[in-house]
């Protein structure tokens, strides 16, 4: 298992610093950092698992507080906000995590397809060593995304074949919790595909199939409103992208909607505690920073 998380992470480590002007890789998220990182607030929108490659992922729900190391799953929830810490190894490795989110209809073609048959044990388990099985397909899919450009449909099968070996193990309880998306949720996978888009509730409430009137009453259920998803969703797309690459604080700014660097910035801040700038200098050696300084 050892050699296999090492292969891998020399795989991805190359792929990030190998070209500043890199696109996201597509299919998997990459958390990546060289010094320590602190996001407050950040919603998961999808059940969610986390890969941990090197380092330390820590995560606090309310009064629950997950600690994963390297060769051990973080499993959440869709529907939470969690508090996040990403830690680099005490040997000057680079934290580096990889995640697989379950969309609905990934999450509804795998019950189609293997029932209660592919589940094992449905107890929700907030994290788990990670299956030798897993991390081969974690390994064969990065190698796949580096290779090939972005297949929904192709995705769409490798999550189920994610969710089928986690189910096996017994660990996949969290992921497959019986539960209706809210309408936030169901708005934020919509806008999601194209957060830069002008995106207004006219044309969600279309593609959605309900009336405008009638989504804002439930938005307001929720405790949210239509602006305020948007915003969610962008500044989710634009964590992703600091994450992932390499690109300037306003080339990530304007590929999730926004003209101005600077209320980019200011809203960013606002969301996670921390600037972009922060966040980009956290994935930065000490010697890098003090160049950049």
């Amino acid at each position: 298992m050892a050699q296999l998380l090492a292969k891998l992470r020399t795989r991805v480590l190359e792929h990030l610093s190998s070209d500043p002007a890199r696109q996201p890789l597509g299919g998997v998220g990459i958390f990546h950092s060289r010094q320590p990182q602190s996001l407050h607030g950040v919603p998961i929108h999808q059940p969610l698992m986390v890969l941990v490659v090197s380092g330390r992922k820590v995560i606090a729900l309310g009064e629950r507080r997950v600690d994963v190391l390297p060769g051990e799953m973080l499993l959440l929830p869709g529907g939470c906000t969690v508090e996040v810490g990403n830690h680099p190894g005490k040997q000057g490795e680079d934290y580096l995590g990889l995640a697989i989110a379950f969309p609905e209809d990934s999450i509804v073609q795998f019950r189609r397809s293997y029932g209660a048959d592919g589940v094992t044990d449905s107890t929700p388990r907030w994290s788990a060593p990670a299956p030798e099985g897993v991390v081969t397909a974690m390994a064969q899919w990065v190698d796949w995304c580096m290779l090939h450009s972005a297949d929904p449909a192709l995705a769409r099968h490798r999550q189920v074949e994610f969710l089928l070996l986690l189910a096996r193990a017994g660990v996949a309880g969290n992921l497959l919790l019986n539960r209706e998306a809210s309408w936030r949720e169901r708005i934020v996978q919509l806008l999601a595909l194209d957060p830069a888009r002008d995106w207004s509730a006219a044309e969600v409430c279309r593609r959605l199939g309900v009336g405008e009137s009638t989504l804002r009453r439930h938005l307001h259920e929720e405790g949210s409103g239509f602006r305020q998803v948007l915003e969610e969703t962008r500044m989710v797309a634009g964590l992703a992208l600091l994450q992932e690459t390499f690109w300037p604080v306003g080339q990530v700014a304007e590929a999730v909607g926004y003209s101005s660097h600077s209320r980019f910035s200011e809203r960013f801040r606002r969301h996670f505690g921390l600037s972009p700038a922060e966040l980009k200098r956290s994935r930065e050696s000490e010697t890098e920073q003090k160049v950049s300084i």
